[in-house]
């Protein structure tokens, strides 16, 4: 939650630290949020505040390649824009700016969904416990990482099979 009545003057700095519960399901590689900070610089021009700062997070994430839990670090600059929801209505016909509304004088805001955007996009794709992460093995499941397994993988397509005939000496 963002409160902009504790500002005096503008431009302002705040740092605020979001509940890790309230983002819910972001992704399904993204177990679970542990710790989220956000620094915002804020500008006021008229009845507008124009926020841009920076998202941190500690998140519990699933490996794609071998599905071992793993921290990880997520950040990514937010930039949007706080006015009454009044004023949001005239704007978001012609900005291509992300809008927080506040009702009536209120002036706080809830701003877990721009937050929630910049971690969606801070994500990897296929998130990994490492660089070199050797996965899971196909025919048994074996974590590659921590140990080898005695399987073969050489699964050849069977429209293959014709090319055998040609080279008749040779295996594969």
């Amino acid at each position: 939650m963002l409160d902009l009545r504790v500002f005096d003057d503008y431009p302002a700095e705040a740092t605020i630290y979001a509940d890790p519960t309230e983002f819910g399901p972001i992704d399904e590689c993204l177990l679970q949020i542990k710790a989220v900070s956000v620094e915002l610089a804020i500008q006021k021009s008229a009845d507008e505040y124009f926020c841009r700062g920076q998202v941190k997070a500690r998140a519990l994430m699933e490996c794609a390649r071998c599905l071992v839990e793993f921290e990880s670090d997520l950040g990514g600059e937010t930039s949007f824009v706080v006015c009454s929801d009044q004023d949001a209505q005239t704007h978001r016909r012609f900005d291509e700016e992300e809008y927080v509304c506040f009702e009536g004088n209120d002036l706080r805001v809830d701003i877990v969904e721009p937050i929630r955007q910049t971690l969606v996009l801070a994500m990897s794709m296929k998130p990994l416990c490492s660089e070199d992460c050797r996965g899971l093995c196909p025919t048994c499941g074996t974590n590659l990482n921590e140990q080898t397994c005695s399987c073969t993988n050489e699964t050849i397509d069977p429209r293959w099979d014709g090319l055998k005939k040609l080279f008749p000496d040779r295996k594969g």
